[in-house]
């Protein structure tokens, strides 16, 4: 038996082996070089051929030059490996070789390995020597379940096909046989068969390959093509296989033009996307998750594990919510926490559901971030608080009143009391009765004072609480400024001195309690610049004026903290604030802003850090269609005339009050009930003027009207509503409809009695 010795780097420790196999009469050639290989094998087929093995290199394209060789279909290919390393030879094993020998080599085991060698060959070289013609085509090809062609490895004629090859082609079997591929038109490229006969010739066979064809139609089918040496007819041919993919190939390609349109789907959604592997780590994300989570690019994302950017304590949620996902291929739906990459909290809905994505099982999220949501919830819950606080300082200025009423009543009647008992210039009184008198006077004088300035307040938180009333009128700005600096003196005195520099200036077309909204809020947010406790050092200034462009100028400034400029863009936002937490809600200067935009105006700021901010408001000043022309002069006093009053109020100190200011002038019938004082004008009694109060428990005043008009129009002319103010919107539009006049609670005694006079003048 002729043996061959493939050797790498001389072999010598194989001098042994090659002794013995002589001694057992083989003949045996070796060889250090692969490249002398070819050589050798021209002086005569060898029955064996021995690969020396035992390094890290490859022998796999060695096999597969070995096995392309003339005759070499029937030699037996053993390889020499290193004992307890062979499993690293099984490459080779699949490349075409048949055998493995463990060096160093026990003689047993060699004696029998050549034994089989010798067998295995022999057999082989009988089955060269059989005429496969006609059995070759009626059974390999016949049973083969793909396309299967035969070639001659000469000229390349197909000698032999299945039908399934034909199928293939849309060729009929009588222009395929004697023919090449090549005349047939077969390949889509001539580069396509270079790169499939270079393969060829240089590993001796073709594994998977992907072949694109042409049929006689023109339809491209794709292949995937397995060639190898084959003796056929006594000559060496090429049998191939080839395997129609074209339906896997479409496939595919609609699977990566489906995935190409879902990563352009999900890149361009204004949604967060991200998919998720089933270990729950980060596949993919569009550009709204980088940027809602604060990264730069989505490389940074990639890998991450879902625990990494939701709170740990949320975890337990979301990992359940997938893999119930996963497991029965619902969509789940959870509001969310995802941590922002500054360690900030960003709150989501998500819709979580499974789908495949690159060809792997993956799961989707979906979600749209609420913080715009939220923020409009805050911004609501904000706008009820306001309208309720609201309307609790209307109410409670409505309380407040009443008593006010009488308070201020009894005053200005005890101080007039005391004046007729001590008049002015008198020496009749006894020196200790004059000092006490006169200190009751003082403190009396005193006390109305203080009614005054409670008056004051209740009447500019009215003006601010009517948060509801959106109706535009001709507004005195600086009526609305000295209200609201009213109300702002408890937070400035303590922080800065006041400085008003308040120019006459136009009116403006506007709703005087938002405007009030606008300053009072300048003014705080000037105090809260402010430090507490040095209000010597410091300055808040209000000053009006006539811009150069006619319009009403007013600008609140400060000698706080400043402003940054890297701020100064954002401070119209709505939620941005300069504040510490808690402090502020970010939405004031927002809702100033649309106040005097909506208006027609324009509001700007002014800061420099550490030396304080200006605000200037910029408003059209109101249109006038006729010249302002100056008020006619009073007219001369009319005599007193005593009249026949009515007063109606559910308060009996307010009733006693009025009762105890105008019976010196007037006959007075007081009534806490609409209903006692409706039965007396039913009974027919009459009267000059009927003061009635709006908000009273049973009959209102409004209901009182209503009977006077539809029974008595003449006594219901003569009415004259008191309130301690509108506080609902059905009173409001009440006294807007109805052409009696109405006075504000409390109200001076000297006012009640003119406006009694004018009344009984006209009547």
């Amino acid at each position: 038996m002729r043996v061959l010795i493939v050797t790498q780097g001389g072999g010598a420790d194989l001098a042994p082996l090659e002794g013995r196999l002589r001694e057992q009469g083989h003949t045996v050639m070796t060889v250090t070089r692969e490249a002398d290989v070819p050589a050798a094998w021209r002086s005569g087929t060898c029955a064996l051929v021995m690969v020396d093995a035992r390094d890290s290199t490859s022998r796999v394209p060695l096999v597969r030059a070995l096995r392309s060789l003339p005759g070499a279909e029937a030699s037996v290919l053993m390889l020499l490996g290193r004992r307890g390393e062979l499993a690293a030879l099984r490459p080779s094993l699949d490349a075409g070789a048949d055998d493995l020998l463990a060096w160093p080599v026990e003689e047993e085991e060699l004696a029998l390995r050549l034994e089989l060698a010798q067998r295995r060959f022999t057999r082989r070289e009988d089955r060269r020597d059989m005429s496969f013609g006609n059995d070759l085509k009626d059974t390999l090809l016949a049973v083969s379940p793909v396309p299967t062609s035969i070639t001659s490895i000469s000229d390349g004629r197909v000698v032999a096909a299945n039908d399934f090859y034909f199928q293939l082609l849309d060729l009929p079997r009588d222009e395929v046989i004697g023919r090449t591929t090549v005349e047939l038109g077969l390949w889509r490229t001539h580069s396509d068969r270079a790169h499939v006969v270079e393969r060829l010739r240089h590993h001796g066979t073709v594994r998977g390959m992907d072949v694109d064809y042409r049929t006689r139609g023109g339809e491209l089918r794709h292949t995937l093509l397995f060639m190898g040496m084959v003796s056929y007819g006594g000559a060496p041919h090429v049998i191939s296989f080839f395997p129609d993919i074209t339906a896997l190939k479409r496939a595919e390609e609609g699977l990566r033009r489906s995935e190409v349109s879902f990563r352009t789907l999900i890149g361009s959604l204004p949604d967060l996307v991200a998919v998720f592997d089933t270990g729950a780590r980060v596949r993919y994300a569009n550009q709204k998750v980088v940027s809602a989570l604060g990264y730069e690019s989505v490389d940074e994302l990639l890998g991450k594990h879902i625990s990494d950017i939701i709170p740990p304590e949320d975890f337990a949620s979301a990992d359940a919510r997938m893999h119930e996902a996963l497991r029965t291929g619902r969509a789940a739906l959870q509001e969310r926490r995802m941590v922002k990459r500054d360690g900030s909290v960003l709150h989501v809905e998500s819709t979580t559901f499974p789908l495949p994505f690159d060809g792997k099982d993956s799961i989707v999220s979906v979600s749209h971030d609420l913080t715009e949501r939220y923020q409009m919830q805050g911004r609501l819950m904000l706008a009820q608080r306001m309208a309720s606080v609201g309307t609790l300082a209307a109410g409670v200025a409505h309380e407040i009143n009443n008593p006010l009423a009488y308070l201020t009543a009894n005053l200005a009647f005890a101080r007039e009391e005391l004046a007729d008992v001590l008049p002015a210039g008198s020496r009749s009184v006894e020196p200790r009765l004059a000092e006490a008198v006169g200190s009751a006077q003082a403190a009396l004088a005193e006390a109305q004072q203080g009614a005054d300035r409670v008056r004051s307040i209740v009447r500019d938180l009215k003006t601010f609480s009517r948060v509801d009333s959106a109706e535009s009128a001709e507004v005195d700005i600086r009526q609305v400024l000295e209200s609201t600096l009213n109300l702002a003196t408890t937070e400035i005195r303590h922080r800065a001195r006041l400085v008003k520099q308040l120019d006459e200036v136009p009116s403006v077309v506007g709703n005087e309690s938002r405007l009030g909204q606008v300053f009072l809020n300048l003014l705080v947010n000037a105090a809260q610049a402010i430090p507490a406790g040095t209000p010597e050092r410091h300055e808040i200034r209000v000053v009006t004026r006539v811009a150069a462009n006619g319009r009403v100028f007013v600008e609140v400034s400060d000698t706080g903290a400043g402003i940054t400029q890297e701020h100064l863009p954002r401070l119209f936002d709505p939620f941005f604030t300069t504040k510490e937490p808690g402090v502020g809600t970010g939405l004031g200067l927002s809702i100033c802003h649309s106040i005097v935009t909506a208006l027609g105006g324009e509001i700007h700021v002014t800061s420099e850090p550490g030396k304080g901010s200006a605000f200037q408001v910029l408003l059209p000043p109101a249109q006038r269609t006729e010249p302002v022309r100056p008020p006619p002069p009073p007219p001369p006093a009319p005599a007193e005339r005593r009249g026949r009053l009515l007063v109606v109020d559910d308060e009996p100190l307010v009733c006693t009050a009025l009762g105890r200011t105008l019976r010196p002038h007037h006959d007075v019938t007081l009534s806490t009930r609409a209903q006692e004082a409706l039965a007396r004008i039913e009974a027919g009694e009459r009267f000059d003027v009927v003061f009635c109060d709006l908000m009273m428990p049973g009959m209102s005043g409004m209901d009182f009207y209503s009977a006077l008009q539809a029974r008595h129009p003449e006594q219901a002319r003569r009415v004259i509503f008191l309130t301690g103010g509108a506080v609902t919107a059905q009173a409001r539009a009440f006294l807007e409809s109805v052409p009696s006049p109405h006075l504000e609670k409390p109200f001076a005694g000297r006012e009640l009695l003119s406006l009694i006079q004018e009344r009984l003048a006209h009547a």
